[in-house]
């Protein structure tokens, strides 16, 4: 009798075990960032326990790493309907609630999840709530610290515990404590992925890139499934400027994400910061084919096809992102103006494009080179006054000043009789750039104005000059023209025959049809 029971008792054990492993399996692949294959580990243990509140808590948790928060409360509520005395569906709640700004209901649900784990006694209650209080944007460092060291005295050996003392000590600005609990929990588990990722980010943050990428190698050696240890390498490939090892380690990382949406939407972000537009497109395209809800991915699209030179494409989604914004009250970025405005400019839609470039503007002061988009869209639109009045903003800024702009706010100046100022504006062109033929040409344009008759020659320098700069003869066929009979006319005026015949001689060279050097030649001979 004695032996039958202990057979049942050692296989009811087996069983719990069993299940217990399979449940921490399933927690790993989350944290392995392998979301789709957890999901459906998790939902068979669902199956297997129908009123196992923890079953659901870490589904939830599933979706919530994804910000995919409407299904992650779907499986905190059944969670609380089906196990009501378990409290860790009342943590995830409350962590929606928290991360959501209402911190107030979700302290209120974490006081009653803590309440009712009083006589439990299930360290994975602390911790979590813990995690909320470290990771969302609204913290509290010191109830974290708190509910950990009531976590360590309920299970002084929990690997994970020392890791989560880590992220509170990197929050408040200490990496020496951090690192050493860190390395604390890799001495209680020495083949801990994410203790090592977590020293290799410390170091990462502290711009010690060599030492970071050792410790993401490790922890890929450790194991060579976790997916997070590739991604952290791709980020370092990218700042080191070598995109396809980038790229390598990327694809990697989605292979072992096993392509799940989270992943191919990081990757598309990715292959855009990389300048990969049209691999950025494609994957972007395989999300929406799959889920529609992200309306990030309608940003990317519309910032990656207009980078690939599409346009009306890229406008769809700009619409597409916007109509959505209205609604889901998104963040918003500079960008998303910014890009708008660029799209309907390209589109002939200067206008509208204008306002969208000074909402971007208005967004984020330190963009200066939107001064020269917006004022060159108003130069576009003959708007002179208004283009003046931002290329003035873009030069007082002394930040990635152009020859262009001197060229266009030269011109804008000139087109509004401002001809001193064009004069100006023209004479610090040449000065930036003097081997470029248009500053000369426009500065001896708006000499003419101050030397009507042409008597004074004011322009002649500046002609002349812009005769020896030209590089392209016949694309440059009117304004050499219009320097050699002006110098042409000049010396008549001044009886110096050869250099007139001469000029009038170079107009004909460059159309033997003009009047004007017939009659002038006919006149010297």
């Amino acid at each position: 009798m004695n032996k039958i029971f202990l057979g049942i008792a050692i296989t009811i054990s087996a069983i719990t075990y069993t299940k217990a492993q399979t449940l921490k399996q399933a927690i790993d692949l989350t944290n392995n960032e392998q979301y789709d294959e957890a999901t459906k580990m998790y939902k068979k243990l669902i199956q297997g326990a129908p009123k196992n509140g923890e079953n659901y808590y870490f589904l939830g948790e599933n979706f919530f790493a994804q910000e995919m928060t409407d299904s992650a409360n779907t499986y905190f509520a059944k969670g609380i309907e089906l196990d009501p005395i378990n409290p860790l569906n009342y943590v995830g709640i409350g962590k929606l609630l928290w991360f959501a700004g209402k911190t107030t209901d979700g302290k209120t649900n974490f006081d009653k999840a803590l309440a009712m784990n009083a006589t439990t006694k299930n360290v994975k209650v602390q911790k979590e709530i813990a995690k909320c209080y470290t990771k969302a944007e609204t913290k509290d460092l010191l109830a974290a610290i708190k509910l950990l060291d009531e976590a360590t005295k309920i299970d002084p050996k929990n690997t994970e515990t020392p890791i989560l003392y880590g992220d509170v000590y990197l929050e408040q600005g200490d990496g020496s404590k951090a690192i050493e609990q860190y390395k604390k929990a890799q001495t209680l588990d020495t083949k801990s992925c994410l203790a090592t990722l977590r020293i290799g980010q410390l170091y990462g943050r502290a711009k010690n890139y060599p030492l970071a990428f050792e410790f993401y190698q490790n922890a890929a050696k450790i194991d060579s499934s976790f997916a997070p240890a590739y991604r952290e390498q791709a980020e370092l490939y990218y700042k080191a400027g070598k995109y396809e090892m980038a790229k390598s380690k990327y694809k990697k990382f989605l292979e072992l994400s096993s392509n799940n949406i989270d992943a191919r939407r990081r990757y598309a972000s990715f292959l855009f910061l990389s300048k990969n537009y049209n691999e950025a497109i494609n994957q972007l395209n395989q999300v929406r084919a799959v889920d529609t809800s992200y309306n990030v991915v309608n940003r990317l699209l519309a910032f990656s096809y207009y980078e690939d030179v599409k346009y009306p494409e890229a406008l769809v989604f700009s619409d597409l992102f916007f109509s959505r914004q209205l609604i889901e009250k998104n963040n918003i970025i500079a960008d998303d103006y910014i890009y708008r405005g660029r799209i309907l400019a390209k589109l002939g839609k200067d206008s509208v494009g204008i306002t969208e470039l000074q909402k971007g503007l208005q967004f984020d002061s330190t963009k200066t080179e939107l001064n020269s988009e917006i004022a060159s869209s108003y130069y576009k639109l003959k708007k002179y006054a208004d283009a003046i009045t931002y290329y003035e903003i873009k030069l007082k800024s002394k930040k990635g000043v152009t020859t262009q702009d001197y060229y266009n706010l030269g011109k804008s100046y000139y087109f509004i009789k401002n001809f001193e100022k064009a004069d100006t504006t023209f004479g610090s062109l040449i000065k930036a750039q003097p081997e470029l033929s248009n500053g000369y040409l426009w500065r001896a344009k708006t000499k003419t104005n101050f030397d009507v008759d042409s008597k004074l020659g004011l322009a002649k320098p500046f002609y002349e000059t812009y005769i020896t700069k030209v590089k392209d003869r016949e694309k440059e066929k009117r304004d050499l023209l219009e320097a050699h009979r002006y110098l042409g006319a000049y010396y008549f005026a001044q009886k110096d025959k050869v250099n007139a015949k001469l000029n009038w001689e170079k107009v004909l060279e460059l159309d033997p049809a003009d009047e004007k050097a017939k009659i002038a030649l006919k006149a010297l001979n």
